[in-house]
């Protein structure tokens, strides 16, 4: 069954995985931004293309991606064990479509950070400026486009960054554990505590404060810096580091007042809500 690591790009997403992925690395095995067959904790991105070619989806169609998220999940689940699965992918319905449901999915894990510092890493990861960025995290029609073939594809439906967090906040047919970014970095025991518990709670997971501690801090952001440095990593964007900055209030220095404005103006509601504003 699925656990969903789910956020809005550039949110914490990887940060948490990558927590996740040592938190569950065996005594023999090093951590590595990239996944391996012979890693133990697999944290695979949803849809994942391998399997679409394998269930010969043909992905260059959205809607035929969409009749497919059942059966892209059913394959998933073949194992019989808990799979921690990332998505950038809003909980929507899109026509008769739903895109999970609890024949698949047993959690979810949602990440949500300030929509102004979203703005100013997915800009940089777009290789895009503020106001086209803005566009994306405006628009009710908001896609990942990832390229197979040198075409690009629309692999998950987003919309604004209000809608993903409320599609994600109102999911009702599981428990969904909602984490901010800024606790991540502020409150990092205690916001990583609050993860390992819900996965026990769910499946009965080992809590191993050591263990823990010991994943913290191997996932700190400068220690994933360096190894993106070392190794490279084929998430990258256009941007010249995927763990570029990772700090908390960039947008006070770099983005213009007039699109800030535009953006607490949009999501004023849920900036409130979250103590963002």
């Amino acid at each position: 069954m699925i656990i969903w690591l789910a956020s809005y790009p550039k949110s914490g997403n990887t940060w948490l995985r990558m927590f996740l992925k040592s938190y569950f690395l065996k005594s023999d095995e090093k951590l590595s931004l990239e996944s391996s067959i012979l890693d133990n904790f697999k944290a695979q991105g949803f849809p994942d293309q391998v399997i679409l070619d394998h269930l010969k989806v043909d992905y260059y169609k959205f809607e035929e991606i969409v009749k497919n998220w059942e059966a892209l999940q059913n394959y998933i689940n073949l194992n019989n064990k808990t799979n921690f699965v990332k998505t950038h992918n809003a909980m929507c319905t899109v026509g008769s479509y739903k895109f999970t449901s609890f024949k698949n999915t047993i959690g979810a894990i949602y990440l949500v950070r300030d929509p102004r510092d979203v703005l100013v890493s997915y800009s940089h990861h777009l290789g895009s400026d503020y106001e086209k960025t803005f566009v994306h995290l405006s628009s009710s029609y908001s896609y990942e486009y990832p390229s197979s073939g040198g075409k690009s594809y629309e692999k998950t439906l987003m919309g604004t960054w209000s809608e993903h967090y409320n599609s994600w906040k109102n999911y009702n047919s599981c428990k969904v554990l909602i984490l901010k970014y800024e606790d991540m970095i502020l409150n990092e025991l205690d916001t990583f505590t609050k993860v390992i518990n819900y996965i026990k709670e769910i499946d009965g997971t080992e809590f191993n404060m050591d263990k823990l501690k010991k994943a913290l801090k191997l996932t700190r952001f400068n220690e994933l810096q360096k190894m993106e440095k070392t190794e490279g990593f084929k998430e990258k964007g256009k941007g010249a580091l995927f763990f570029r900055n990772g700090k908390i209030g960039t947008w006070k220095d770099e983005v213009p007042v007039n699109i800030i404005k535009k953006i607490e103006k949009l999501f004023q509601k849920e900036m409130i809500e979250l103590g963002y504003l």
